[in-house]
């Protein structure tokens, strides 16, 4: 019901985190987002009622019982008790009877009908897709669907990656090398807590994809680093653990809570400095230029469905064009705070065009003294601006990277 009214899936479960039942709903909330568009047809095939018509606690309680029906072992008619009982607790009483009748209808062998269905993606996501990867489009479907993959970025301040492989051949924790030296992608997800050096901040769970941008930073000793739109904190982290004798500010619209997924600073990060600052103004900042920016824009996050399957259901269309102009504004006030000579690296978790060079394109033309640099990466391809990498089932996310110079002229 939280993930229908907008807020992330991720944020609504945190609250039940320590639940004895944590797995088993992670797995149903995840499940269902992930084939909601399969669920909801063959729901709706064999309702009387329209299923966006329902009471909304209604319409959540079809839907997870039938991804249980779909998608686990537990029996049907147990399944179906089960949502039953929790419609009466819902105190959904009178619904009981629709419930009991469409789930005992409920038919797991009927093949998707539509392009939505069997896609598992809406109209609007399908069709951008189909345009702007007719080469990949069958690749980035089918990962859409998949579970991401684990992958842990080794602290190497705190501990070699031989080291750390090591440690989880001793766990007997089955692991791949990856093209990137200290990250490491497990083969079956784990709770982050049972890995060794946990406590310690050995790893950071961090996705391939992920880790790429801040090696574009490449900072003098004596550069100050910002990491604009740090929150959840993860690449501040990785700043921090990577260029340890540059100080470096976090900033984020959001406060410090249990969504920016890090440690206290105080505990790790001498150089690290987290605040919390509106970055479409300047009234956060000291007035003293930063050599490098980490401009980690807010975004569609379409390159991440297989991480974030509510995405596909709670994001519109519309919400492409909304998101470049927000992209375009952090980008265009960033600059001011820019040193001459300095480098802005710019990134995205969407695979979209109009958030990723279409942006940047519109930013070089308003910008006199910016200049993109080229650079490549070991997973991805070039854009006419940047850099992308395409979500890929057993590897990573779908991320895009630009990397701007401030020149050495006014505007």
């Amino acid at each position: 019901m939280k993930v229908f009214d907008g807020q992330p899936l991720e944020n609504a479960l945190f609250e039940h985190h320590e639940s004895k039942d944590s797995a088993l709903l992670t797995f149903l909330c995840y499940t269902t987002m992930r084939h909601y568009y399969s669920l909801h047809e063959r729901l709706s095939d064999i309702s009387h009622r329209p299923l966006d018509r329902l009471d909304i606690e209604v319409k959540c309680l079809l839907l997870l019982g039938a991804c249980q029906l779909q998608y686990s072992t537990l029996p049907a008619p147990l399944a179906v008790a089960h949502v039953v009982s929790a419609a009466r607790k819902l105190g959904k009483t009178s619904a009981g009877g629709l419930i009991n009748a469409v789930l005992r209808r409920y038919d797991t062998d009927i093949e998707p009908r539509t392009e939505e269905a069997r896609l598992e993606l809406p109209h609007w996501m399908i069709n951008r897709i189909q345009s702007e990867y007719a080469s990949e489009m069958e690749d980035i479907f089918r990962t859409s669907t998949c579970r991401a993959p684990m992958t842990l970025r080794v602290n190497r301040r705190e501990i070699s990656t031989d080291e750390y492989c090591k440690l989880l051949c001793e766990h007997k924790i089955p692991f791949q090398k990856t093209v990137l030296e200290n990250a490491i992608t497990l083969e079956k997800p784990t709770s982050k807590s049972k890995l060794p050096g946990y406590e310690e901040g050995w790893f950071s769970v961090q996705d391939l994809a992920s880790q790429l941008p801040v090696s574009l930073l490449e900072p003098m000793p004596d550069n100050r680093i910002l990491d604009a739109c740090a929150a959840p904190g993860i690449k501040s982290q990785q700043i921090a653990d990577t260029f340890a004798m540059n100080p470096v500010d976090a900033y984020d619209i959001k406060p410090q809570c249990s969504t920016w997924n890090i440690a206290t600073p105080q505990d790790k990060w001498k150089n690290l400095t987290f605040k919390q600052g509106n970055l479409t103004t300047t009234e956060w900042w000291d007035g003293k230029p930063y050599e490098r920016i980490l401009l980690d824009v807010p975004c569609t996050g379409s390159g991440t469905i297989s991480r974030h399957p509510d995405i596909k259901v709670t994001r519109q269309d519309a919400d492409v064009s909304q998101v470049a102009e927000l992209q375009l504004e952090l980008l265009k006030n960033l600059w001011t705070v820019l040193a001459i000579d300095g480098i802005l690296v710019y990134s995205t978790c969407s695979i979209f065009k109009e958030e990723n060079d279409e942006v940047i394109e519109q930013f070089l033309a308003d910008t006199l003294d910016a200049a993109t640099e080229s650079f490549e990466l070991p997973i991805g391809r070039a854009t006419r601006e940047g850099w992308q990498t395409i979500p890929s089932e057993s590897e990573h996310d779908g991320f895009y990277f630009a990397r701007l110079r401030k020149l050495g002229r006014n505007t």
